[in-house]
């Protein structure tokens, strides 16, 4: 049998019968120590890339033909794909650290993605070889030019006051992350922010809503977060966002598996009791390697904010003294800067908690729901910062999605700057409302005062994940890379199950580089398909690997989800203000899909 196609030069690569032995071998294995459910895993991806079809090789066709999921599976609320596979690769290193070691082939998983590499050991008298998956165009050389011709002048940007659209695309969770908290973030820069927490590691999970209506839930999620949020505060914790997580609903977590799965030193985890006028919020400390609970208490508490916020503050201060002992004493400051002003109603808190579930959710058809109940709260109690914060968001999201009220652009746009700058009038130690007007500067064209605001949201909560993702994403798009995507690997750090978008500037970075190939890589690990940046980030890199069947498919997704991309395509992308030469790029890449923006934007001028 022929080897295994590939444009890799050099010695011969592995056959598909090689391959199928070596799998035999391995599954065969004492030493190849895994459930049943994960052989089935390793064997179908196997099979799935010797066959050709690892364009296929998707959370979701693996779930359903591995794991008896059907086709309602959702790969952002249920983990199990991902899991698996961190699982199933430290099976495999344990494996080849083994008997494993003497044998020819080794067969890997790559961190990131589902498409195994099968490349020649050491020893076997064939120089070892990493081999691409599957075959590929060959990608143009490094220093091939990447646009042809320059594109025009627009003059000023149609959407220059178009707020961000993928920092907030918040459709979908992205499960993978670093598997250790060995990150590959810089450890010798000089830049404050990027240092990584020192001390323990605590994971925050989901606490649980008590009274069987599935509709309340969401007030567990929003204390949740909330509580990630003070804790992430604190220097001496590194804190991990898991709050979000379905998985953890359905389920008690495995103290010892948070430990393997994520170095988790201690989890926090408790329920929420909604009783007539009363609260009653239980919260449980957990040492991950005993299993043991170090600390239980129940508040009970009157139904109202005030009072919601101050069991969390309790919580929170009962937490970091729990772990303050044992790994140093916190500043007073951090713990003084956490304070912050309950809202006046019960009613303005809850619109507060469903903006917060609605991002999770990104549920556009409620946007409108949240957004009348946020003005209420904000009419109800005009001093409640967080609310002005979040409304703000809401008022740019209109604007950048194009949905919801027929308002002029300009109007949006007066009453969000007015919302934010009132929030952080209110509250200038929340590092929301700077990081709100940060975004809102972007889009202004004021890049001065964007990173300004961008960098006091930092100092205010250096260890915010979403705040980290927002801003080094911005700072990727205008071509700061190097910080950039330094401050996205901290966000995907301390959040290890972070949003899709977290690696869109990635596939950027790549592809303005003229690395198409590791751009598409990138690609095929979001899974946001309703999404149309997706689907045109994907046109257009097929375009650029002339792979053009591939490339007019795409397009073609793209232009059933955006049925007027060809008439608002470049102010879609210009909003971005990415450096000329990506801008042009793109647009190379979407002609050569068929999209020809730049020709047919002419001749409507003509």
């Amino acid at each position: 049998m022929d080897a295994i196609a590939s444009d890799a030069e050099g010695p011969e690569q592995p056959t598909a019968d090689e391959v199928r032995a070596q799998l035999r071998h391995i599954q065969e294995s004492r030493d190849f120590e895994t459930g049943d459910l994960r052989r089935k895993f390793l064997g179908y991806v196997v099979e799935e890339t010797l066959a050709g079809r690892t364009r296929y090789l998707k959370g979701v066709s693996i779930a359903m033909s591995v794991f008896d999921r059907d086709e309602t599976f959702d790969p952002q609320i249920d983990p199990v794909v991902r899991l698996e596979a961190r699982r199933l690769r430290r099976d495999l290193d344990g494996y080849y650290a083994a008997s494993g070691r003497t044998d020819p082939i080794r067969i890997s998983i790559p961190k990131g993605g589902y498409v195994p590499l099968f490349e020649w050991q050491e020893g076997t008298g064939r120089e070892k070889t990493d081999m691409p998956p599957v075959a590929e165009a060959t990608m143009p050389p490094a220093d091939s030019p990447k646009s042809i011709g320059m594109m025009p002048s627009r003059g000023v940007l149609l959407g220059a006051i178009i707020l961000a659209l993928i920092a907030t695309a918040t459709a979908g969770w992205y499960l993978f992350g670093p598997e250790s908290r060995e990150s590959t973030v810089a450890q010798t820069t000089d830049d404050a922010l990027l240092a990584m927490p020192k001390g323990p590691m605590i994971a925050v999970l989901p606490f649980l809503h008590l009274s069987g209506d599935a509709k309340r839930q969401y007030v567990s999620d929003g204390i949740t977060e909330q509580l990630t949020t003070e804790l992430a505060r604190f220097r001496d914790l590194w804190v991990l966002a898991l709050g979000a997580m379905q998985k953890y609903k359905a389920e008690p977590a495995d103290p010892r598996e948070l430990r393997r799965e994520f170095g988790a030193d201690y989890a926090l985890e408790g329920s929420i009791l909604e009783t007539g006028s009363t609260i009653r919020i239980t919260a449980r400390l957990i040492d991950t390697e005993s299993a043991r609970y170090i600390w239980v208490k129940s508040y009970d508490a009157a139904l109202t904010p005030a009072n919601i916020y101050e069991v969390q503050d309790a919580i929170a201060r009962t937490v970091v003294g729990n772990l303050a002992g044992k790994y140093g004493v916190l500043a007073k400051n951090d713990m003084a800067q956490s304070r912050r002003r309950a809202p006046d109603n019960l009613d303005n808190y809850d619109c507060v908690l469903r903006y917060y579930d609605n991002q999770d959710n990104f549920n556009i058809d409620r946007r409108s729901e949240v957004m009348a109940c946020l003005e209420q709260a904000v009419a109800r109690d005009p001093e409640y910062a967080e609310a002005w914060a979040v409304l703000a968001n809401l008022y740019m999201q209109q604007i950048r999605f194009k949905f919801g009220r027929q308002e002029a652009v300009k109007d949006v746009f007066a009453k969000a700057n007015a919302a934010v700058k009132r929030a952080i009038k209110l509250d200038p130690t929340d590092p929301t409302g700077h990081m709100m007007y940060s975004n809102l500067l972007f889009s202004a064209g004021d890049l001065v005062g964007f990173r300004q605001e961008g960098e006091t949201a930092l100092r205010l909560n250096p260890n915010k994940s979403i705040s980290l993702a927002h801003y080094g994403m911005r700072l990727v798009f205008i071509g700061e890379f190097d910080r950039g995507r330094s401050l996205l690997k901290k966000a995907q750090t301390l959040n290890p199950l972070h949003p899709h978008w977290y690696r869109i500037p990635e596939v950027l970075y790549r592809y303005d580089r003229g690395e198409y190939r590791q751009a598409l890589a990138e690609l095929d690990k979001i899974e946001i398909p309703g999404f149309f940046w997706t689907h045109l980030l994907r046109a257009a890199i097929f375009g650029q690997l002339d792979r053009l069947e591939g490339a007019r498919e795409a397009a073609q997704s793209l232009l059933k989800l955006k049925p007027k991309f060809r008439q608002e395509a470049l102010s879609l992308i210009e909003v971005w203000r990415f450096p000329e030469p990506l801008n042009q790029s793109i647009l190379v890449g979407l002609g050569k899909a068929g999209l020809d923006i730049l020709q047919e934007a002419a001749a409507q001028t003509d």
